[in-house]
């Protein structure tokens, strides 16, 4: 087995690893789990630590075979071994959609941020202090005004 095979099945089990754990993390980011967020975000730190070392490894073996990172998949072309070229491809096809996937987390934060504000500024009437149906506590507004219904 080609040394660089060794490391791409590595690093592609990682990622296939990786990318479960953010199917994980985008159910408890729509659910608004934040106890299972946390327990997954623990999770991640040592695949994201693994991952980052593959990386390393990768570029070792580039700089051991004066291989420019860029000519890589080149370099794999030329040696001529299907099994290292599959596993190659293989780890890059995990590797974006690992990237996807965490975009698409990504995305799903900031706009569950986005509804949490929204949702803040509509409960205390849109900033206009004095006229605030909550307090920053989440308690009932002591404001003293009393408002009907069609005005909230």
């Amino acid at each position: 087995m080609h040394q660089l095979n060794a490391i791409l099945q590595q690093a592609d089990q990682d990622c296939e690893r990786y990318l479960a754990l953010t199917e994980r993390e985008r159910d408890a980011i729509v659910q608004q789990n934040m106890d299972e967020l946390e327990k997954l975000l623990q999770e991640k730190r040592p695949l994201i630590d693994a991952l980052a070392h593959h990386d390393q490894s990768i570029k070792s073996y580039c700089n051991a075979h004066q291989v420019a990172a860029q000519n890589l998949q080149n370099h794999v072309a030329s040696l001529g071994d299907t099994d290292l070229h599959a596993a190659y491809q293989q780890f890059l096809d995990n590797l974006e959609q690992c990237k996807a996937a965490n975009d698409r987390n990504a995305r799903l934060v900031r706009h569950s941020q986005n509804s949490t504000s929204s949702l803040l500024d509509l409960l205390r009437n849109q900033g206009e202090s004095g006229q605030n149906i909550y307090d920053q506590l989440g308690n009932r507004s002591r404001s003293g005004i009393s408002r009907d219904l069609t005005k909230v």
